[in-house]
Order: structure tokens, then sequence, then C-alpha cells
């Protein structure tokens, strides 16, 4: 029979008489101190390899990701360049907004951050999803998150307003909400294009329709219930004749103001911005004839 030799000693293996070999010198065992101080030097080096995330801040470096063409919503979250212009982003708008200074009420300007680009190559003036484009007196191109503003600088005719959502309307209407607070509740709304429907969802990263309703209105001031036919409630009734930038349009398939199912906000020119259904991105859409709102009203 083959005996296999498997390195492990037995008792048949253990050397006798005066050839045993010397006994290992016994090896001393590091200080806590010094164990303390090695868990240290491994995780700076580890610190290092993988770049730095801000902790809590809801912001992360871009890693090995592809450096976005400009600054803004790409559709699943928000670029932007730090101070030592290293590209960056967060899914969450109020950090991106502290970050590039968004949220400011003047007409402002970034060196990381440039217009989107249209269909056709050129430069597009207007909306990008998270702020106004537009060129000053000596053909600077200059933003602000603010639509009146925008018009101010405009002259008052934007040129064109892109829309990221998947309807492929235009975007925002030449119009601006009588109340700054409605406006600011728009704009706020028009911030979330490219944003995933989510079931209850109330943000930041997906929405439902009366989540995006509540949520845009809370940024303006103006509480309203979570449900889209308390929300009707909350209104006051207006006809189809009497819209204007900032109302909130009611669908409800019984036709019955407390079978109301889904709700928008309008922006004026027949368009409105709504989280319409799951598998589809906050967006911009037409009212139609197909698709009539039943109830309409003013917050």
């Amino acid at each position: 029979m083959t005996t296999v030799n498997t390195g492990a000693p037995d008792a048949a293996d253990e050397p006798t008489g005066q050839h045993a070999p010397a006994a290992r010198p016994a090896t001393a065992r590091p200080s806590r101190a010094a164990r303390i101080r090695r868990g240290i030097g491994m995780a700076a080096v580890i610190a290092v390899g993988v770049g730095t995330i801000g902790l809590g801040t809801g912001v992360t470096p871009a890693a090995a990701e592809k450096a976005p063409a400009h600054a803004g919503w790409d559709g699943s979250r928000y670029w932007f360049k730090n101070s030592q212009g290293q590209w960056r982003w967060t899914t969450h708008y109020s950090v991106y907004v502290a970050r590039t200074g968004g949220g400011k009420s003047s007409a402002g300007s970034s060196s990381s951050a440039k217009p989107a680009k249209s269909s056709n190559g050129g430069i597009k003036q207007g909306w990008d999803g998270s702020r106004y484009w537009f060129r000053n007196s000596k053909g600077e191109w200059r933003w602000t998150s603010h639509y009146d503003i925008y018009l101010q600088r405009t002259g008052g005719s934007p040129s064109s307003s892109g829309s990221s959502g998947s309807s492929g309307s235009s975007g925002s209407s030449h119009e601006v909400a009588v109340d700054g607070d409605v406006e600011t509740a728009v704009e706020y709304a028009l911030a979330q294009l490219g944003k995933p429907f989510r079931t209850a969802g109330n943000g930041p990263d997906g929405y439902d329709c009366s989540g995006l309703v509540q949520q845009s209105f809370r940024r303006g001031g103006i509480d309203l219930p979570r449900v889209a036919n308390d929300q009707y409630e909350a209104t006051t009734p207006v006809k189809a004749s009497q819209l204007r930038r900032g109302d909130l349009l009611f669908w409800s398939p019984d036709g019955t103001a407390r079978g109301i199912q889904h709700v928008a906000i309008y922006l004026g020119n027949n368009r409105y911005v709504e989280a319409a259904r799951p598998g589809t991105l906050i967006r911009i859409s037409g009212i139609s004839s197909g698709y009539y709102p039943a109830f309409m009203g003013r917050p």
C-alpha cells in the first residue's frame, strides 16, 4: 500500500534522541499602541486609494465615472465642480444648490457650468432642468434659477426652454406666476424634471404626483395635504379660462372630486409638470382633449 505524506506530522514523525531541532525562538507580540498605529496607517492608505467621500453631505466623487458634459442634472444626478475643480455629484437638489450658488436671487455664472447643447449642436438658451441660461450684453453665458430674472435679462421673450420629460413637449411657458411663493413652487417642480416616479415618493430622489405638488409648494411656504383629492379641497376652484401659472390640474376617472387620482402643476400655454405614473420620469406634458383635467384649483 502506498503511503501519502500530507505534510502534517504525527507521532511517527517526531525526531528522537540528540538530533531534535532547537526550539523556535519566541516572537514578541506587538504592543497595543503599535497595533493601533498600524491600523491607522492602513486606513490612510485605503482613503488615498478610494478618494474622499463627503460623509453626511450627499456628495460623492466622480471616481472612475465619465465626467459630465456640463454641470447640472444628467437624468439621474446633479453634477458640479468643487473648489479644486474636481467633478462631484449629488442626488439632493438642496445640496447641489448650496454647492453651486443656484439659490441666489441674482443671475450668476460659473466657469464649470455651461448651457446644454441643442439637437443641432448649437448652444441652447433657456431652462436646462436646473437653471435658466442666457447671454449678457458682452455675449457671455450667465444663468439664474429665477424665471422672473431670466425674463428681465432676455427682454421678456425666452427663445427656448428645454424639457427633460419623455413627453417631448417644450419647456416652461413664457409666463411667471403672479405670486412669488407660487413661482418658487413652480421652479422647484421644474428642477425635479428627469427624476423617476416613485409611489408614495416625497423626494428628493423620486415623487408621485401629489408628493411632487406638496413638496414644491412647501418650498414656497404653502402647505397642502398629501393626497390629490384632499389637495383639490384645499384650493379655490377655477375655470379653464381663468387658469394661470401655478394652478393645479386634477384628473378623476369617475368625474367626482373624491375620485380624483392625479394632480399636476400648470405652467401656462397648455403645459403642465407632472409625476405621471410608475415607469416614467417627472416631465412636462401638454393638455389634450383626450386627457383633459376634470377639476382645476388655485392654492
